[in-house]
């Protein structure tokens, strides 16, 4: 890969917040990541990341046609469940879930899930 387009994937990933010098990739990144639609409403889950360093999740979400995932929860998520409200209906979402860890670091994104709203 020419260094120039390597530093251009480097630099939105920084923009996207989904990576970063604080991303290690020793840390586990949550599995088994779900989407359930409603109409304007979605339910994200995962399997939880068992770590004694763990802090918590961030949740992304991207809907169609862009697929650019922003961070929607405001503060860390301690459970493996996120509602999502006012999507709009007949769109395609996209979830992904980054652990948080203590330490500072985060993990990679898992997922990403997809579900279409009715």
């Amino acid at each position: 890969m020419e260094r120039g387009v390597l530093i251009g994937l480097v630099v939105c990933l920084l923009v996207a917040g989904v990576a970063g010098a604080e991303e290690d990739m020793g840390h586990l990144e949550p599995a088994g990541v779900g989407a359930s639609c409603a109409t304007t409403t979605a339910t994200v889950s995962w399997s939880a990341v068992n770590d004694n360093h763990l802090a918590g999740y961030n949740v992304y979400e991207a809907s169609a046609p862009g697929w650019t995932y922003v961070r929607i929860n405001a503060g860390l998520v301690t459970s493996t469940q996120y509602p999502v409200a006012n999507l709009q209906p007949g769109t395609a979402y996209g979830f992904g879930v980054v652990a948080v860890y203590n330490d500072g670091h985060t993990s990679v994104m898992g997922g990403p899930a997809t579900c279409t709203t009715a």
